[in-house]
């Protein structure tokens, strides 16, 4: 029995970043999330915990 594709209408969301540190208020501008500010740490990549824009260090 084959299961079925599940596919989400949501284009994915990927910010090419220069800094480890960045900040996020969400794709609708005023209307989006309260702005945070986000550090990647040790890593090179991060996913905002509000709308899961992705943002890479390149």
């Amino acid at each position: 029995m084959n299961s079925p594709e599940i596919k989400n209408n949501q284009e994915e969301s990927i910010e090419l970043v220069s800094s480890k540190k960045v900040s996020c208020s969400g794709p609708d501008g005023p209307l989006g999330h309260p702005k945070v500010y986000l550090d990647m740490g040790d890593n090179n990549s991060l996913v905002c915990p509000y709308c899961s824009k992705i943002f890479k260090l390149i």
